[in-house]
């Protein structure tokens, strides 16, 4: 998305300023799109294309020159002085204005995002978060549109040590030049139509994954570099090329009005774009079109894309943020545009303009490092070493915000003293403090529980067969009794107070948690199985075979959700799903004693969209603003008491008394944060609930005949 440098030349075989208008161009689009439309344009797409274009387009072509560098620091080192100095200043300006002004924004998501961008897999990093290409919302990272930027790095790497490789062959393995350039025509060739089938696998709407992966994108790029070696006499004819220049530059500006999702890209339909810039490409340089892309305004727009691209979507975010809309409004938009270019000018002109390499790529001959040593001695060798210097210490800063938000979040993760955090237990009538609310808000979306923290957790992607190891147990891990939790992420917090009662009344807890799966039975073909994955329902009866031959005394899971999907939720009081039945009629038949809790809240605004109470403390709103009314989620009776009643070894504990109070849900009880996120509670908060829980346990264990009172301390030995 960088601008590479402009050329007054203009022939038909000059180096294509029209291209860098086409850049600036596409640049608009993205920008105006994002801010006014809400979804993608096709521009990025474009600016991939032109990348692959410019950039392995110069590596080849240098590499079939006499005498070429066979290092490949010299081109990494020019792309990295490039592009890192601006994305350095961006990067640590954006964390700096979040913490400043929008705190809420900052998590261990985002962290990670950080190191991410600056090291160039911000797109892998966004498959992991399943992050989904989002809409600008106060919900959607700052730093999601820099996902570009490193499937373009990663591709330059390539790119390099391809160039190398084609070096190599002609300089020293005297391969024939024009052999060397038919294969490597063929290499990229391959490349494009193997990266496009991937990236059309799912037909004409992909997935998120998709969007991001570089596999995936590798053709618009490869696409780019093949068009770059298109022979003068191939070009489309020059008496028509002002149409057919005007048809691709029409292309392109109609894909984002009628490709309605960003999940359409890149595949088939990403054509679209791709074939209105090859268009522009073909039609060579001499045409009116491309008099108006070579203008001295659409140049300077082409100048400033890459700060432009960078600046534009972290403002966006931010003020979106920070002015409490859902979506930004027009003229707020506006003012945005506006600032964005003003600063991507500024970075162009101080930062990256005078910071990249400006002196052709060295031949094997010449000596780039003396000349470098040399130029020092100059005052504007002098500024650009000084500069180069807080570039560095701005990536260095970059790199360092996830150790320091990792270690605020390890700091978070330490016990509460209950005489000052009563949490639960205030319930029960303990003195509550005046004091501030703990863990901090902002740090408690990174403490997760021990199952997950430990790999005892089966997490999406994994296979219906995977099982948690023989060490994912707690409690008294030596005692005869087992009693198994199992279920999706809303029961896994609740190992942390059967761990703590396990160890008190000598139980050992098996984990079989899967990532939003509930324990179903009958597999996928069972209609009642739909609220799940059908990986998610041939994973149930696998882990239900493990369970049995691991003999219970009794399982534990959730009994209700919300309305919705495995993992999803809406706004509607809670209900027991036919699968959920079906499990206990499955676990009756077997005879193994089955207890339920009922769900905790997840929360939601009053126009029921997802909130989360912590980022809404964060954001300076007060307790009651983030409180929500429990019968938004609650039954007005447990509708799982009905068949949890006591018979067939089956009991039912209604927990809505320990989240809400007096008809409301707040986000804290006794100096204890409830939540962890938007609809899974926190450690903190399940460490008090053990006396409340055992409360409800510990006459199940006695029915059950499974209290073990510990053994007698020996008796002291006798004197001699």
């Amino acid at each position: 998305m960088a601008a590479a440098p402009l050329s007054p030349a203009r022939g038909s075989t000059a180096y294509r300023v029209d291209l860098d208008g086409l850049r600036g161009y596409a640049i608009a689009l993205v920008v105006i799109f994002h801010v006014f439309v809400g979804r993608v344009s096709g521009g990025v797409d474009v600016f991939l294309l032109l990348s692959g274009y410019f950039f392995l387009g110069s590596q080849l072509r240098y590499a079939l020159r006499p005498n070429p560098s066979l290092n490949p620091w010299w081109p990494l080192w020019r792309t990295i002085r490039r592009l890192v100095p601006a994305l350095a200043l961006v990067v640590v300006t954006v964390v700096l204005l979040v913490l400043g002004f929008a705190p809420e924004l900052m998590s261990t998501e985002l962290s990670r995002q950080v190191t991410a961008s600056m090291l160039y897999y911000q797109n892998w990093e966004l498959i992991a978060q399943n992050a989904d290409y989002a809409a600008a919302s106060q919900d959607t990272s700052p730093l999601q549109h820099l996902w570009s930027m490193s499937v373009q790095g990663q591709f330059y790497l390539v790119a390099i040590l391809m160039g190398t490789a084609v070096a190599f062959a002609v300089s020293k393995l005297n391969a024939d030049p024009k052999r060397t350039k038919r294969v490597a025509i063929g290499v990229l060739a391959a490349i494009t139509v193997c990266s496009f089938a991937w990236a059309s696998r799912f037909g004409l709407v992909g997935t998120g994954e998709n969007y991001y992966s570089t596999f995936s994108r590798a053709w618009e790029l490869s696409l780019g570099a093949l068009l770059a070696f298109v022979p003068a006499e191939w070009q489309l004819p020059q008496s028509t090329a002002w149409l057919t220049a005007l048809t691709g530059v029409g292309l392109i500006t109609a894909t984002g009005f009628i490709i309605p999702t960003s999940l359409a890209f890149p595949g088939p339909l990403a054509l679209f774009p791709l074939i209105g810039a090859a268009l522009v490409v073909l039609s060579g340089n001499s045409n009116a079109v491309s008099t108006v892309l070579s203008s001295g305004p659409m140049t300077w727009l082409g100048s400033i894309a890459y700060p432009l691209y960078l600046w534009h979507w972290p403002l966006l975010i931010l003020v979106t943020v920070i002015g409490g809309f859902k979506t930004p409004p027009a003229w707020l938009g506006g003012a945005v545009i506006a600032l964005s270019m003003a600063l991507a000018h500024v970075t162009h002109t101080f930062v990256e303009d005078p910071l990249r390499q400006h002196r052709p790529r060295p031949k094997a001959t010449d000596t780039p490092v003396a000349d470098a040593r040399a130029s020092l001695r100059t005052l504007p060798g002098g500024l650009r070493a000084a500069g180069g210097a807080l570039a560095a210490a701005l990536f260095v800063v970059a790199l360092a915000v996830q150790p320091y938000w990792d270690h605020r979040v390890d700091s978070a993760e330490k016990p509460l003293d209950p005489a000052t955090y009563p949490g639960a237990m205030a319930l029960r009538g303990a003195a509550v403090p005046a004091v501030e609310p703990a863990p901090n808000p902002n740090l408690i979306a990174g403490v997760f529980p021990p199952i997950g923290e430990e790999g005892c957790m089966v997490f999406l992607p994994e296979d219906a067969d995977a099982m948690p190891g023989p060490d994912c147990v707690y409690g008294d891990v030596n005692a005869q009794t087992t009693v198994v939790l199992v279920g999706g992420s809303h029961i896994e917090p609740f190992v942390i107070p059967l761990d703590q009662l396990g160890k008190e009344h000598h139980f050992k807890v098996a984990s079989f948690v899967r990532q939003e799966c509930p324990l179903v039975v009958g597999g996928p073909d069972d209609p009642a199985n739909e609220i799940v994955s059908p990986v998610c329902a041939e994973w149930g009866e696998n882990a239900l075979a493990e369970i049995q031959a691991l003999n219970p005394a009794m399982i534990v899971s959730t009994s209700t959700r919300p309305a919705g999907h495995a993992g999803e939720g809406i706004a509607s009081a809670d209900y027991v799903p036919e699968a959920y039945a079906r499990l206990w009629e499955r676990l009756a038949e077997l005879n193994v004693p089955f207890v339920g809790l009922r769900d905790n809240p997840w929360m939601f605004n009053p126009d029921g969209a997802p909130m989360d109470p912590n980022l809404c403390i964060v954001a300076g709103y007060t307790e009651r603003d983030c409180s929500m009314p429990a019968d938004v989620v609650y039954a007005p009776e447990d509708p799982a008491a009905f068949f949890l009643d006591g018979s067939a070894a089956q009991w039912e504990i209604d927990t809505e008394p320990w989240y809400c109070i007096d008809g409301i849900c707040p986000p804290q009880i006794g100096n204890v944060y409830i939540y962890r996120d938007q609809n899974h509670i926190s450690n903190a908060y399940a460490a008090t609930l053990a006396p409340l829980l055992w409360e409800q346990l510990g006459p199940i264990f006695g029915e059950l005949s499974l209290l073990d009172e510990p053994p007698a301390a020996p008796a002291p030995a006798a004197d001699a």
